[in-house]
C-alpha cells in the first residue's frame, strides 16, 4: 500500500555517510568521474568538486564510466548506483578487471540509501565505500582530502533548517551555494526541464505497466528533488519508487498525479522565489 504524504511535506533523503578504508596512492591525478545519469546531481556534484579545485569529468551510465576509466586515469570515481544500461556495481566490477598492475581508483557509490544497507554490498564489488544524496559539502570535503584530491579550500556551507511547508527550501539552495544566484537559478531550470519530462515518462510507463522503468524513473526525480530541497515531491518519488514493483497500478496512478501536483507548486514556488 503506497504510504500518504501528508499536504504539510516529506522529509528530506537521509544525509549520512560511510566511507571504507581507502587504497595507498601516490600523487592521484586530480580528476574526478561523476557516473551519474540524473542532470541535477550531476550539475551539483560538478559544482562541488570544482569550487575544491577537481577537474570533473561526467559519465551518464554505467557502460560510458567504464570506457572513461579505459581511455584515463582519474584520482576518485564518484559512482551512482541505479543507472540505466549499466549499474554502478557492475561498472564498478568492469573498472576493476581492466585496471593495470598497481592502478586501483578509489570508487565510492553515490546512494540515496541508508549506508547499512548498501555499504556491504558496495564494498563486495569493488568499491571503497559510499556517500550518501543529496551530498554534503563538509563529507565530500573529508573525502577528497582523503584521497588528496582537495587543492583549494572551501567554507563549510550550513543553512537554515529545511522550511518543510514550501514546495521548495530556497532559503537553504541559497544557503547550501553560498548565495551564487545565477547557478541556483540554472540548477532549478534544470530540475524543472529533466523533472517535467521524467513525470512524462512516468505516466507513459504507468500506462504501459513497466514496473521497472516505473522504479527507475522514480529514483531520478526523487533524487532532483533532493538537490533542489523539494522534499514534498522528493518524498512522493521515493514513496513510489519503494512501491513500484508491488503496489497496484491504480496506486501507482494516483501517487503519480500528486507528484505531478507537488511538482506545479514547486515550479510556481521557484518562479515567484527566482525572479
Amino acid at each position: 500500500m503506497l504510504k500518504r504524504i501528508d499536504a504539510d511535506g516529506g522529509g528530506p533523503v537521509s544525509d549520512a555517510n560511510a566511507v571504507a578504508a581507502e587504497p595507498t596512492r601516490e600523487d592521484p591525478p586530480n580528476k574526478v568521474l561523476v557516473a551519474e545519469d540524473n542532470v541535477v546531481s550531476q550539475q551539483v556534484a560538478r559544482h562541488y568538486l570544482q569550487a575544491m579545485g577537481c577537474n570533473v569529468v561526467v559519465a551518464e551510465d554505467g557502460h560510458a564510466a567504464v570506457a572513461a576509466c579505459a581511455r584515463q586515469e582519474f584520482g576518485l570515481v564518484l559512482m551512482d548506483l541505479q543507472m540505466p544500461h549499466m549499474d554502478g556495481l557492475q561498472a564498478t566490477q568492469e573498472i576493476r578487471k581492466q585496471e593495470r598492475p598497481g592502478h586501483h581508483v578509489p570508487i565510492l557509490a553515490l546512494t540515496a540509501k541508508s549506508a547499512a544497507n548498501e555499504l556491504a554490498r558496495c564494498t563486495a564489488a569493488g568499491m571503497n565505500g559510499l556517500l550518501t544524496k543529496p551530498l554534503d559539502i563538509s563529507r565530500l570535503r573529508q573525502v577528497l582530502d582523503r584521497f588528496g584530491l582537495a587543492r583549494s579550500a572551501l567554507e563549510s556551507i550550513t543553512g537554515p533548517g529545511a522550511q518543510l511547508n514550501d514546495p521548495v527550501d530556497l532559503m537553504t539552495l541559497h544557503a547550501k551555494f553560498s548565495g551564487d544566484t545565477a547557478f541556483v537559478r540554472g540548477l532549478c531550470q534544470t530540475f524543472v526541464t529533466t523533472t517535467s519530462q521524467g513525470l512524462d515518462e512516468i505516466d507513459g510507463a504507468i500506462a504501459a505497466g513497466e514496473r521497472s522503468r516505473i522504479r527507475l524513473l522514480a529514483h531520478k526525480i526523487r533524487s532532483g528533488g533532493s538537490h533542489v530541497y523539494a522534499h514534498r515531491l522528493a518524498a512522493i518519488a521515493a514513496n513510489i519508487e519503494s512501491e513500484a514493483m508491488t503496489a497496484p497500478i491504480c496506486e501507482l496512478s494516483a501517487a503519480a498525479d500528486a507528484l505531478r501536483k507537488a511538482f506545479d507548486e514547486a515550479t510556481l514556488y521557484i518562479g515567484a522565489g527566482l525572479t
